[in-house]
């Protein structure tokens, strides 16, 4: 089936207008006058269409693409097929993610409030918002202007939410304030109880929040528990994948991205710019220190030092794991 039946396509355009506010381009060679209908793959391109490489993986489909234009770094330029247009820049995923956005536009959010929806009298809504059907906002809550709020979310009482939010359905979020221009897709559970147990006696009750900052992506299916006595916190331009657990008091810092699968166990923090695989475990009580970076499915339980590369259970120094799987397979050969 054509994508086109759910992505409403623009163009086509000059090479020359559509990369025109793109200022990483170093150098363009064979000229930016042709017509480009659509992006591609290398694979699926055809001499209309412009595609992009940036992993060596791929190149003998470099070699072989029908692709009329392609974007790729300086070095890669002597593999691509003769009298193909090539746009030269450092940072080929860059001008691609910004031609996905002009051949494929989001639609702009149409101002509309369902009736379907059940919204508080207390509430405060923005009238630039669209709340979708079966929506529910409970009492003195704030949505900001621009907003949009799929089918079936539940918004709890108080919670605040920023300017340009899109939450997507079958989304609740109890107990939390949110800032602007946050992405939080279907499934996710944003302040709901932490996993605060005493062995043999009562749950621990957990009258925290959860802050989220300014430009967060969270996954589908991620949740993220309320503090205890102090919130759960997660900063600006953090992005995290789908089915996460992040604890109850966790602060995660600026710009730190985890895949999917990952679970934050309480009270742990997190640095900034801090790359986390994926199924990685992280016990609680740690500190991460910003610009780590974790191997996938590596299991982590003491405090990680600024800029350290780790992977392994329990997470160690990336060469030193790589030094173990290299004996520990030589012991099998022998």
């Amino acid at each position: 089936m054509s994508t086109r039946v759910f992505h409403k396509k623009s163009g086509p355009f000059l090479l020359k207008d559509l990369i025109n506010d793109v200022d990483t381009i170093e150098e363009i060679i064979e000229g930016d006058g042709a017509l480009i209908y659509n992006i591609s793959t290398l694979d699926n391109a055809s001499r209309h269409d412009i595609t992009f490489f940036h992993n060596p993986k791929y190149i003998e489909n470099l070699k072989n693409t029908k692709a009329g234009a392609c974007i790729l770094k300086q070095e890669d330029r002597s593999y691509a097929p003769k009298g193909m247009t090539l746009i030269i820049t450092k940072d080929p995923q860059f001008i691609f993610a910004k031609l996905i956005d002009k051949f494929y536009p989001k639609d702009a959010i149409k101002h509309s409030i369902s009736k379907a929806a059940f919204i508080d009298s207390s509430a405060k809504i923005n009238k630039m918002c669209c709340i979708g059907e079966g929506v529910v906002i409970g009492k003195n809550a704030v949505i900001g202007e621009n907003s949009y709020i799929g089918h079936n979310t539940v918004i709890g009482d108080n919670v605040v939410i920023g300017d340009n939010a899109n939450i997507e359905c079958n989304v609740t979020i109890v107990f939390a304030v949110i800032g602007n221009s946050c992405a939080i897709y279907s499934g996710v559970r944003i302040g709901q109880d932490g996993f605060g147990f005493i062995p043999g006696g009562p749950k621990i009750r957990q009258v925290g929040i959860v802050e989220i900052g300014d430009n967060v992506e969270i996954g589908a299916n991620s949740c993220i528990d309320r503090g205890t006595l102090e919130n759960t916190v997660i900063k600006n331009n953090c992005k995290i994948d789908n089915l996460v657990q992040i604890g109850h008091n966790v602060i995660i810092d600026e710009g730190t991205i985890i895949a999917a699968q990952t679970g934050v166990s309480g009270s742990t923090k997190i640095g900034k710019n801090v790359l986390i695989g994926g199924q990685v475990g992280i016990a609680g009580h740690l500190n991460i220190s910003d610009k780590v970076m974790v191997a996938g499915k590596s299991g982590i339980v003491n405090d990680i030092q600024e800029g350290e590369v780790i992977g392994g259970y329990p997470a160690i120094k990336i060469s030193s794991w790589h030094r173990q799987n290299i004996f520990l397979k030589k012991q099998i050969i022998k």
